[in-house]
């Protein structure tokens, strides 16, 4: 944490390591010591506006990077005393897609002193490639990107591996929506299938008894997780049927928080005295 007596800045990188294309982000804290209110505002010069809180990052070569465009934050009132965090999304401001070292840092703009500003402690993280596993191509007709591709991808983070989703641009190679489903155990390699809606489904065993049945819309988004463990000692499998429908095969599936709750309550019973 840094400040000058009157505004404390920190700023914390929420993983020290991300897979390329996924989102980077941050939580900013700025904590008021003033002994009054201070209302942070961005304010405009004509046609350019300047934002109270700003960023700075240097790649592992100590070059200072250039941002993609200015974000200009929303006014943010602090109490005497009190304390103000948001999360921001650095892949939005600086092209950190590309692998290597990062270094970030904040600045605050003191309200009514153009010339005080207050700077953060440097944010450290690392983005790595990661494996891919799977991938198919689809279309999407009508839209800003016709042309795209399903990728799914495992990374190890240096703690856990981890399964991901990709949908890309094949035109450009941008990322449309890159993100994390859930931890990933390497045993079984994972499945993966298109329905009748181009809507990838993924098949993959996140626990030594679990499998995960998770589905990714054309837009990258994750709109569906269901769990099922091996029915019979079979191995759990996709099956695509004519009406374009995916379903699990092989499997039973369970709810984890039900059976989470059916344990709890079994432990709890057997604790009674006779």
């Amino acid at each position: 944490m840094v400040g000058l007596g009157q505004v404390s800045v920190s700023l914390k990188v929420d993983r020290r390591q991300y897979l390329e294309h996924e989102p980077v982000t941050a939580v900013v804290t700025v904590t008021n010591r003033s002994g009054r209110e201070l209302d942070f505002a961005s304010r405009l010069e004509g046609k350019i506006a300047h934002s109270w809180l700003d960023f700075s990052m240097r790649d592992s070569g100590g070059r200072e990077m250039t941002k993609r465009h200015h974000k200009v934050f929303q006014r943010a009132v602090i109490p005497a005393g009190r304390s103000m965090s948001r999360r921001i999304n650095l892949s939005g401001m600086f092209n950190v897609a590309k692998v290597g070292n990062f270094a970030v840092t904040s600045h605050v703009r003191r309200p009514g002193v153009e010339q005080v500003s207050y700077t953060s402690n440097s944010g450290h993280f690392t983005v790595g490639g990661g494996s891919k596993i799977h991938s198919v191509p689809f279309g999407v007709p009508n839209s800003a990107f016709t042309k795209r591709e399903y990728n799914v991808v495992t990374f190890n983070d240096g703690d856990k591996t981890s399964i991901y989703a990709q949908v890309m641009d094949t035109n450009s190679g941008r990322s449309i929506s890159t993100f994390r489903i859930s931890e990933y155990l390497g045993f079984v390699k994972p499945q993966m299938a298109l329905d009748g809606k181009n809507q990838l489904h993924v098949l993959y065993l996140a626990d030594p008894e679990v499998f995960i049945h998770a589905t990714v819309n054309q837009d990258g988004y994750h709109i569906g997780t269901k769990y099922f463990k091996r029915a019979g000692g079979r191995k759990p499998r996709f099956v695509a049927f004519a009406d374009g429908n995916v379903v699990v095969s092989g499997a039973i599936p369970f709810d984890p928080t039900l059976e989470a709750k059916e344990t709890a309550k079994a432990r709890r019973a057997s604790d009674r005295p006779e």
